[in-house]
């Protein structure tokens, strides 16, 4: 994977310069938007040892656990060069830079990229620092040679499109289709399982045309491949390279006219044909093969409500049951269902969101692996499956009959373990993991949580399954280039039975319930379907021919009288879902071949019997290249420009610059921001090598918030309160989900400081006394003059009291603190579920005078309810109390504060609101000649308020007498988003409201920025 340059690298510097300054001042999260407190933890768990091996055309950074696998790794690597630099006829100069993670949980802490990286992100590539690739080596031989082929395209893609200009690589470039599909083309990396996934494109007729396919997922990996087969057949690999080069000689990576430079036909003819192209290839199959219901039905009945998708059948022993993956409630949770019925009975992980930070469910929360996730005890009443927690994933037992875990076993330092299993006793639970440099068979006792190697061999080893007596296993092996099954004695696991073999991938294997036959996945007709094998005899038989993908099958005994059935799992029109057949429908007649000969004929073979895969290019590894990582070598890393607007209609404009070491451990970051007539300044230092994260800031900010002047005619005016200073912050990442942060540093601050007066009414005219006090709007709405005048005098008795200022500088230390919590869950649109809260604050003495000069409580609460997959109620709580001599005030208003009053208006030492929001999606996408919008979002909400300085205001919340408001303030509306260039503008209509009265008409606002 490429992540897109642009975008991420923005993404990236945005984050650390929003995020971290927060942590270091523990200043409001108020001061710095709306994601600028939250966010989960990326957690450094181990201390990486880093060293480079110089290689032909490659720097190797690896640590000393890797170090057995540096022949290998460089092999790899000069294998893919030498292999791409002829189909592309294109050297690269500079060694690249080529960073090596032991396994995927490893590569998952790197800080390259600073967000979140899924299991389903295999590896990526970046441009900055010198081109780098970065991936895990915990691969079978032939997935690492695809993995490393994959990513290194990238390079060449960057390289001969940006020509080693940093500049270029800032812009926008092609979508992503065009870096990802090219990629998967000179990877050669698209197994049967991915080609599904065009194929139901295609015989479903989902295919856009291909410039306006802008979108990423997973897709565009599988349409760009297409092309550029398509391009191959039509005008070789001489057309492909033209291609490619047009695109870098075409301003902003227009596909569409590199293809009319390319090949003289416009994107309209290209769409038409290669739609034929792809039709004339993949339809005709669908005829001679069918889909997944042509061979079974749907295993829900018809009338089931169910939005979701489903993986991972799995059988009880008794037949009653089936567990299963299912996303119908929008997370990813293990399901029962009856299995003859076809009902659905029960949620087993209903809250493990709060628990673990996934379950390890193919498809879904990760790529296709081999076996299934998911397996029944002998006796029914348990399911093991595993959940990453902290650094390492987890064996979770789950009670089915009451829901629940009942057991969280570690695994002993196995890292990356999926695919359990069973034993007949119900003693042990079978799994593949990586531990000791390798991928092995493993087996842990479930009462002592003793861990056992099964297999223990350089051979890649997954998705085991125990024979029913106990005495043997059936696993997958990846041996010279492909995946097969093999028989392994478990008192002598030394030794393999080959029960497939030849040039195809089978796995997934489960017994019949009398262990005379092998159910599997099978890949040897060019498509991932299922497949029996009678033991005794050898007789391979074929139960699905779908022109998709179907796998992972189970096997529900048959009642008396009954045949048994088979439950799979597989993808048509866009969804995983899982359908039903009985075992007396093959659709083959039984065939033997010599994979499949009878058990009692086959030889057992020997570990130096088997064969191995091995790369083009055998590199010797020569210690004299081998030397250490120089630290705090930077290189600049970004360059960006923002412009947004707040509902004031004030300008805010912000550059960023960004400078990294190799592996991102190091970040220096600096942002000049210019806010009308102020200009503010942030520059930060970050150190993420370790758990206990820690930097330093610079910084000089200007700021205000609205007041009332009275020298002379009463007015409004922005009081500025400018600080500068320095912090150095401590960060401790608690778990995924929450974090403790501290901070310390010094401040000089300019501040016109907040002063209460009270003038006389008669000095006031109404339109004056509306706008200082808005709650008075909607009491005062219908009536007559002569009793407005009386509702006035009965609200000020002692004259009018207003805020006005008076300058002050000091200078002082200052300490804060903040623990936060985050376990929302995101849609392409924001949160959809979860919460987010933050309890923290600061302290700062006075240094001139005894006592507190300035601090801050301040307490944060946001709850995001789902209400569809689509919709959701968001409500955020906050409120903060400012204490001291002269203490910094709260202020808020506008944005999606409190909508509907000015922006910054409410000010005092004293604050609190809260907002209530209904969101919902209006039009996925609007395209007009000129702009295309998308994911336009609707809300309605209620926002309540209210600010005040203590010293010298009264603060009642609510009037008992009239059943109103009192001095507080409230606002109801809705409002629209839209996603435009990258940014969500905000559109909001407020109308204010005491919970009596509203006034007439919507406060109309206009802003850019992310909604809580």
């Amino acid at each position: 994977m490429s992540r897109r340059r642009t975008q991420i690298a923005r993404l990236l510097a945005l984050a650390a310069l929003l995020l971290l300054p927060a942590a270091a001042s523990a200043q409001s999260c108020l001061s710095y938007g709306a994601y600028a407190c939250f966010g989960k933890n990326k957690i450094q768990y181990r201390r990486f040892d880093w060293a480079i091996y110089h290689s032909t055309h490659f720097d190797i950074w690896y640590y000393p656990e890797e170090e057995e696998h540096l022949q290998r790794v460089a092999s790899t690597a000069e294998s893919a060069y030498d292999q791409l630099s002829r189909q592309l006829d294109h050297q690269i100069t500079e060694p690249i830079k080529l960073i090596v993670y032991e396994t995927h949980a490893a590569f998952e802490q790197n800080n390259i990229i600073l967000n979140f990286i899924p299991e389903g992100i295999g590896a990526f590539a970046v441009p900055s620092g010198g081109n780098r690739m970065v991936l895990p080596i915990d691969l079978p031989a032939p997935e690492l040679q695809a993995l490393m082929l994959h990513e290194l395209t990238h390079v060449f893609q960057f390289d001969i499109i940006y020509q080693g200009r940093a500049a270029k690589a800032f812009t926008a470039g092609p979508p992503q289709w065009f870096w990802e599909g090219m990629a998967s083309y000179f990877g050669q990396d698209e197994s049967a399982r991915d080609k599904g996934f065009l194929r139901d494109a295609v015989v479903n007729d989902n295919i856009p045309p291909i410039t306006e396919l802008q979108g990423g997922g997973f897709f565009a990996y599988r349409f760009g491949h297409a092309v550029f087969d398509y391009l191959e057949e039509r005008w070789g690999i001489e057309g492909v390279r033209d291609f490619v080069f047009e695109v870098r000689n075409t301003l902003g990576g227009s596909v569409g006219k590199a293809l009319e430079r390319s090949f003289g036909e416009d994107p309209e003819d290209f769409d038409a044909d290669f739609r034929r192209w792809l039709r004339r290839k993949y339809l005709p199959e669908l005829v001679d093969s069918g889909e997944p219901g042509d061979f079974g039905r749907p295993f829900r009945r018809p009338q089931t409500i169910f939005s979701g998708q489903m993986t991972s059948p799995a059988a009880s022993p008794s037949g009653d049951l089936i567990a299963a993956f299912s996303t119908h409630k929008g997370d990813v949770d293990v399901v029962l269902y009856d299995a003859r019925e076809r009902t659905l009975l029960r949620n087993l992980t209903k809250g493990f969101d709060q628990k673990f930070e996934y379950l390890v469910a193919q498809e879904m929360t990760l790529g296709r692996k081999m076996g299934r996730d998911l397996a029944f005890s002998p006796d029914g009443n348990y399911i093991a499956l595993f959940a990453r927690q902290g650094e390492w994933r987890k064996l979770v037992i789950l009670d089915v009959l009451h829901g629940g875990k009942e057991q969280v076993i570690d695994l002993d330092g196995v890292d990356q373990p999926y695919g359990p299993a069973w034993s007949p006793d119900g003693r042990k639970v079978a799994f593949s993991g990586y531990r000791d440099n390798r991928f092995d068979i493993f087996a842990v006792d479930v009462t002592t949580g003793e861990v056992t190697h099964v297999t223990d061999d350089d051979v890649y080893d997954a998705s085991p399954v125990y024979a029913p007596d106990g005495r043997s296993m059936v696993l997958t092996s990846v041996l010279g280039g492909y995946a097969n099954l093999y028989r392994i004695d478990l008192d002598n696991p030394s030794e393999r039975v080959p029960l497939t073999s030849g040039e195809t991938n089978d796995t997934d294997a489960v017994f019949s319930p009398d262990g005379s036959e092998l159910f599997f996945t099978s890949d040897r007709t060019g498509a991932d379907n299922i497949y029996g094998l009678d033991l005794a005899s050898g007789e391979v038989t074929q139960y699905t021919n779908a022109v998709s993908i179907v796998f992972q099958p189970t096997v529900i005994p048959g009642l008396a009288g009954e045949p048994d059935s088979l439950v799979y799992a597989a993808f048509w029109n866009g969804r995983f879902d899982l359908y039903k057949e009985d075992l007396d429908e093959p659709i083959t007649s039984p065939e033997v071949v010599e994979a499949g000969k009878p058990l009692g004929d086959a030889k057992p073979l020997a570990l130096d019997e088997l064969s191995r895969f091995q790369p083009s290019i055998e590199v010797a590894i020569d210690d004299a290249n081998k030397e250490e990582v120089r630290p705090f070598k930077f290189f600049l890393e970004d360059i960006d420009f923002y412009v947004g607007v707040s509902d004031d209609q004030t300008f805010i404009g912000q550059s960023i610059i960004s400078f990294s070491d190799y592996l991102g451990d190091r970040r220096i970051q600096a942002a000049f921001q210019s806010i009308e007539s102020f200009q503010n300044f942030t520059a930060v230092y970050l150190d993420l090598s370790h758990r206990f994260q820690w930097g330093a800031r610079l910084f000089d900010d200007e700021d205000f918030f609205i007041v009332y002047d009275v020298a002379g005619d009463l007015r409004r005016q922005r009081s500025a309160i400018k600080t500068t200073g320095a912090d150095g912050f401590l960060v401790f990442p608690i778990n995924t989900n929450h974090r403790v942060e501290t901070s310390l540093g010094y401040r000089y601050r300019d501040l016109n400081v907040p002063l209460g007066i009270n003038l006389p009414l008669e000095n006031f005219d109404l339109e004056d006394l509306l706008t200082i006090f808005p709650v008075l709007e909607p009491i005062l709405v219908g009536l007559t003059p002569e009793q407005v005048q009386q509702v006035l005098e009965l609200t000020f008795p002692g004259g009018v009291p207003i805020v006005t200022t008076e300058p002050r500088t000091d200078d002082y230390p200052q300490v804060g603190a903040q623990l936060i919590g985050d376990t929302a869950v995101f849609a392409p649109w924001g949160p959809i579920t979860g919460r987010r809260w933050l309890i923290g604050g600061y302290w700062a003495p006075d240094t001139t005078d005894s006592g507190t000069l300035d601090s801050l409580i301040e307490v944060d609460f946001r709850q995001y309810l789902k209400v569809t997959a689509r919709s959701n109620f968001a409500i955020r709580l906050w409120g903060g109390m400012a204490d001291g001599n002269a203490p910094t005030p709260l202020v808020f208003g506008g944005l999606d504060t409190v909508r509907g009053f000015d922006f910054r208006s409410l000010a005092g030492d004293r604050g609190f609101f809260a907002n209530f929001e209904f969101r919902f999606p209006l039009v996925d996408q609007l395209a007009t000649p000129v702009f295309r919008f998308g994911g336009i979002r609707g809300i309605v909400f209620l926002d309540v308020g209210g600010a005040w300085f203590d010293d010298f205001q009264d603060f009642d919340f609510w009037d008992s007498e009239n059943d109103r408001l009192d001095d507080a303030v409230s606002s109801y509306g809705y409002g629209l988003t839209a996603r435009l260039f990258g940014l969500d503008v905000n559109w909001d209509f407020a109308k204010r409201w005491d919970f009596d009265r509203s006034v007439d008409g919507f406060e109309t606002s206009f802003w850019i920025g992310t909604r809580f």
